[in-house]
């Protein structure tokens, strides 16, 4: 299956991010007025090719869409953030990313717009049942805004979540989960 349309959500539109896009999805990430409250804090500034070591090919392709995808967040014909999903695992749970460009973006309900978009299409088009997100306890604003989508926290420590997940974002991450059969 190739993602060449976008997702439309209720305030905001996801549009399939390109190769054209990873310069300016990285520069929101160390540059941008909120980049300090991003996961990305904890490391200094890296630079694009260390960072697509990270968020390779696939991820602005649509060669492997079981592997990864990112978006584009949308307002209007305005590009506000990024949101992704990674590689889907056999029991069709799958971990979530998302940041956007400007504080000015932040706390207009963007974010959960964008969130609960590509929830709808991973669950009807490729069958995912379980969403993780790991913010760091850093940024609270984060956390909320992921229960506002129905995250629940779920007690564990960075050491079970790299076990269960293969892999955790900070020392201090907040293990994050939605099932889609309880948030119907």
């Amino acid at each position: 299956m190739r993602v060449t349309t976008t997702i439309d959500g209720r305030r905001v539109r996801l549009r399939p991010a390109t190769l054209a896009d990873r310069r300016m999805i990285h520069d929101w990430s160390y540059a941008s007025d909120v980049a300090p409250l991003l996961h990305l804090s904890d490391a200094p500034t890296r630079p694009l090719d260390d960072w697509c070591d990270d968020w390779e090919t696939h991820y602005f392709t649509d060669d492997e869409p079981e592997r990864g995808r990112m978006f584009l967040v949308l307002d209007g014909e305005m590009p506000v953030g990024a949101i992704a999903y990674n590689d889907i695992d056999e029991r069709r749970r799958v971990e979530l990313d998302i940041w956007l460009n400007a504080e000015a973006n932040c706390g207009r309900g963007l974010g959960t717009d964008a969130i609960e978009a590509l929830i709808g299409y991973l669950e009807a088009e490729l069958g995912v049942q379980t969403f993780m997100m790991q913010p760091s306890a850093r940024n609270p604003r984060a956390v909320r805004a992921y229960e506002k989508v129905g995250f629940a926290q779920v007690p564990a420590t960075p050491e079970e979540i790299a076990e269960d997940w293969g892999g955790v974002d900070h020392e201090d991450s907040v293990l994050m989960i939605r099932e889609a059969w309880l948030a119907r």
